[in-house]
């Protein structure tokens, strides 16, 4: 971190990690709040290395000492449940006391070594090994990661202030009592509240949206503006808008639909060098549409449905770029686990392919001929396959190897230039390179890997989305004139291509399309 005045800006970008962090180590959001202001009141940013490490060790020791401990309502089980955890686990947690509690945490959440707990808490290796707790470590690290899912956002600028002058005076008295000279204290942060650009008026259908300003970052309309357009939210027979998929740097597939997320009805195409929008493909089905995915030459979506049995099916459409009329792919029923699924499939070499099984497997776009298994392994972007146990990364189209070096989440957050891995203490992540070279700090939390090989998706608070580009270092804000009214919409495929929002009115709808970002 930088100067003093790069304070503000660290707390906004990184603080919501350490809120997490707080609430799994104190099993309640209040007292992990607490616990997070409590060791950024004491960080002095010209004097410590690592404020990432700082923070997560001061909030460990913090919380074992039981110095900043009160009894809070804590996470109700039934919200630990709801985001795939298991209550039994979170109750005997609850019943721990605080050693072993953040040794558990550190281990299963941080993915330390015994010796690299016994350093962050100041204790003997011995004494570490000494607080083990039986628990299935996936149900464990899965209930830790509920829990942490289940934390809110806050503001923990505002209260910083308040605790850093009752600190000051608390030394000022000491220094006092003990006889000693008062000097002036040096090294304090100035805090000032982060601003965010007010609402911005209505503006013409032509014009772009209002830019904002967050912490570090510009806004992506004035880092990329020739990527951001701004369209109807609904066309012209009234149907709402929702983004499909973008088919290249100029356009971009909508789903047309009677309600937001409902009754989907066809998709129509916006072309952002025309401004026009027109007719794409009529959907074929009353079915609910789910992902999409395209290769440059076919738009490939799948859409669920119910059988006469009531069995549910999926079925996979294509259409060509240009537009046209559907023509069924395949179909896939419930239950069979080596067909393609409903979404996370992807389009390439004339074949729609998807992972099943640790495998990868295929089947002709033309809708002629069946399923074929390609080869063990993880497809990452097409057509790049990932072989973890040989370490390597294979070209399918051109059969061409190269290392492929992985550690802390795994391929799952991988493209074939970078993988995104979390900071051990702080929960934030970072990316480095699949050649073992570079590391990138991220500024903010993300559960998805890169985008498009280049992009990382970031999340700073409720409303507020940050990208990197991981290419040229660029780091915008996603964020509309009025982040209070906004309504995030994001697409229908992953990785993604397409960030999108709406006002709250649903007047206008605004998209970036991250492939015309040059």
């Amino acid at each position: 971190m930088g100067p003093p005045g790069d304070f503000t800006d660290f707390v906004l970008i990184k603080g919501m990690g350490f809120v997490r962090y707080g609430l799994v180590l104190t099993g309640d959001q209040r007292e992990g709040v607490s616990l997070a202001q409590e060791a950024l009141a004491g960080l002095n940013v010209t004097k410590t290395g690592n404020p990432d490490t700082y923070i997560g060790t001061t909030m460990a020791r913090l919380f074992v000492t039981g110095r900043r401990r009160r009894h809070g309502q804590g996470v109700p089980e039934s919200d630990i449940a709801g985001h795939g955890g298991d209550p039994d686990i979170w109750r005997q947690l609850a019943e721990l006391p605080a050693l072993p509690r953040a040794v558990i945490v550190l281990r299963a959440y941080g993915g330390l070594s015994n010796e690299e707990i016994a350093h962050v808490l100041d204790l003997p290796p011995s004494r570490v090994r000494d607080q083990a707790v039986a628990f299935r470590q996936d149900d464990l690290v899965r209930t830790l990661d509920a829990a942490a899912a289940t934390a809110q956002p806050a503001d923990l600028l505002s209260g910083l202030s308040r605790l850093r002058r009752r600190r000051t005076r608390r030394r000022l008295r000491s220094a006092a009592a003990a006889g000693l000279a008062l000097a002036t204290v040096t090294g304090l942060v100035v805090l000032v509240r982060p601003t965010v650009a007010a609402p911005a008026d209505h503006v013409a259908a032509a014009a772009r949206p209002a830019p904002s300003r967050v912490g570090l970052a510009r806004a992506a309309q004035e880092v990329w503006p020739r990527a951001v357009s701004r369209l109807p939210a609904r066309s012209v027979d009234g149907l709402v808008y929702q983004p499909a998929i973008a088919i290249d740097d100029r356009r971009v597939v909508l789903l047309a639909q009677e309600r937001l997320g409902y009754d989907d009805v066809r998709l129509d195409v916006y072309d952002a060098i025309t401004g026009r929008i027109g007719r794409f493909a009529k959907l074929p089905t009353g079915d609910e549409v789910r992902w999409f995915a395209t290769d440059g030459r076919f738009v490939v979506w799948s859409a669920l449905g119910l059988r006469a049995d009531d069995t549910l099916e999926t079925q996979f459409w294509r259409v060509p770029v240009k537009g046209g009329k559907p023509r069924l792919v395949t179909t896939a029923a419930e239950g069979d686990k080596a067909a393609p699924p409903e979404v996370h499939f992807q389009v390439g070499g004339g074949h729609l392919l998807w992972n099943a099984d640790k495998a990868i497997y295929r089947q002709p776009l033309s809708g002629r001929g069946g399923r074929e298994k390609v080869r063990d392994g993880l497809l990452l972007e097409w057509p790049w396959a990932a072989d973890v146990a040989k370490g390597m990364l294979t070209d399918l189209e051109t059969g061409r190897s190269r290392e492929f070096v992985t550690r802390g989440q795994g391929v799952a957050q991988c493209s074939p230039d970078w993988c995104v891995e979390r900071n051990a203490i702080s929960r934030m992540m970072v990316a480095h390179r699949t050649d073992g070279s570079g590391t990138v700090e991220l500024p903010g939390s993300t559960s998805g890997g890169p985008v498009l090989n280049r992009f990382v998706v970031l999340r700073l608070r409720a409303g507020l989305q940050v990208i990197k580009d991981l290419r040229t270092g660029t780091l915008a804000t996603f964020d509309p004139a009025d982040p209070s009214m906004a309504v995030s919409l994001g697409d229908k495929n992953d990785p993604g291509t397409m960030l999108a929002w709406s006002d709250s009115e649903g007047h206008d709808l605004w998209i970036l399309n991250l492939k015309a970002v040059r």
